[in-house]
């Protein structure tokens, strides 16, 4: 994972002082201020989840002292393992590798924090932007569907093979 010239990408915990910034950021500029975006929930309702739901992690994705991201990742029940509930870089920052080094930052913190083998991740089918990153990282598709709020398609990695 090179790091381009001094653009450092980095995970932080989401606090009291940076948590407005995190649920203002959004993955298109046609999605900012709705509790589900077209392919993903915003930060807000993810930020609410985790505050009931105490197996999620929530991580804000910086780049050196901008905040661009947000991560949510855990236990899943419905998965039976380890997941990347959600993960999204904010639509201005966009498409320029942001979101495949955030991808590995938090790949590793998880196996770091759980010493997990395998990590799950899923998508909505339309989500195909999403789909190729993941292939890219490593992830495989499981050939399964999860039903949250619409069907997602279930992705997975084997953390001691790719890492």
């Amino acid at each position: 994972m090179g790091l381009e010239g001094n653009e450092m990408i980095i995970l932080k915990e989401v606090n009291k002082q940076n948590w407005l910034d995190i649920i203002r950021l959004s993955s298109a500029e046609d999605q900012q201020n709705r509790v589900f975006e077209k392919t993903i929930a915003s930060n807000c309702l993810s930020l609410a989840q985790a505050s009931i739901e105490e197996n999620w992690t929530v991580r804000a994705i910086y780049q050196n002292d901008t905040p661009i991201g947000f991560t949510m990742y855990g236990y899943s029940d419905e998965l039976s393992g380890y997941e990347i509930c959600r993960i999204m870089i904010d639509y201005k920052f966009q498409g320029n590798g942001y979101g495949k080094q955030a991808l590995l930052l938090v790949i590793k913190e998880m196996v770091t924090q759980f010493n997990c083998d395998e990590i799950f991740i899923t998508f909505v089918p339309e989500n195909e932007i999403a789909k190729q990153l993941y292939l890219t990282v490593g992830f495989k598709d499981t050939g399964k569907v999860i039903t949250a709020v619409e069907d997602e398609i279930i992705f997975s990695i084997n953390t001691k093979n790719q890492l």
